[in-house]
């Protein structure tokens, strides 16, 4: 039973990262229509912004997350404006764009590699405190995790009340709907997007410095975390939100328990087998709907 809850607690922590970079992939895909498969590298990109802020402004830890978080979300914001928009402007086939994120992947990591370094880089020890809150003999729980688990729900809890009750949040849904009648409507295309982008960008930074303190933070730090996020916004249904939370904490979950009750040497395939048995019985995922083609 210990070992048990442990390991509950352990996927809870995991599968709130892979919730944050889910809403990523899902929000971009929501308004595009296409996968940003870039997004694994702007969570590293989180991840270093979060590093400078501690270790060269020396930061307090909510300064730590409100710098990166804004210059993640702007350069989020800045992939979009210099590589997709114009091809889109352009009306390229998607498959194009696809390609694009694929080699803006590479080129942020590229980046890292020749500014930086491809030395792996740990958080300072004293961003958190070190001793774990035990819960009786049930379980003990590592401060990161219960930082994790706050940052992600309370930007989860934001990002929805944001899209349900602001007027930026029902422009990106009715862009996401149906673009062409909200630009009709007199809502601004490109400035959504431009939005859109920057909130997914926020959601990676805070997964990439979340993810830096729990483990260390490298040039592809993003690269695994990312896809397995992806695989998780597909389980959830890739366009909706509350999927992509689902989906994100399923991964988490199964991921965990399968490495601790089956072998760890399966734990990176299990999100990817989660993906294929959802496909083939739910394609459209746990709470995706079927988008119609409009001819």
């Amino acid at each position: 039973m210990t070992s048990l809850v442990q390991q509950l607690i352990n996927g809870l922590a995991i599968g709130s990262v892979y919730a944050l970079v889910a809403v990523g992939y899902t929000l971009v895909f929501g308004v595009l229509r296409f996968i940003n498969f870039a997004h694994g590298s702007i969570v590293t990109l989180g991840a270093y912004f979060g590093l400078f802020a501690v270790a060269t402004l020396r930061l307090p830890i909510a300064g730590v997350f409100a710098l990166a978080l804004v210059l993640t979300g702007i350069s989020s914001m800045g992939v979009e404006r210099g590589a997709y928009r114009p091809l889109r402007l352009k009306g390229v086939p998607t498959l194009n764009i696809l390609i694009t994120s694929i080699g803006v992947s590479f080129l942020v990591e590229n980046c890292i590699v020749v500014f930086v370094s491809a030395d792996f880089h740990s958080f300072p020890a004293h961003i958190l405190p070190s001793l774990p809150l035990s819960l009786g003999n049930v379980a003990k729980v590592a401060p990161v995790d219960i930082l994790i688990c706050a940052v992600a729900i309370s930007l989860m809890t934001f990002l929805y009340l944001f899209l349900i009750n602001t007027k930026t949040g029902v422009a990106i849904r009715a862009v996401a709907y149906d673009a062409p009648a909200a630009a009709l409507m007199g809502i601004n295309i490109n400035l959504t997007v431009g939005i859109t982008f920057f909130l997914a960008g926020v959601m990676a930074a805070a997964a990439g410095v979340l993810l830096g303190m729990k483990f260390s933070v490298n040039p592809y730090l993003g690269g695994l975390f990312g896809l397995k996020s992806f695989a998780a916004a597909v389980v959830g249904g890739i366009g909706s939100v509350p999927g992509a939370y689902l989906g994100g904490y399923a991964v988490g979950l199964l991921e965990t328990l399968g490495a601790a009750y089956v072998s760890s040497n399966f734990k990176d395939a299990i999100a990817f087998v989660l993906l294929v048995l959802i496909l083939l019985f739910r394609p459209t995922g746990l709470l995706g709907r079927r988008i119609q083609e409009k001819v």
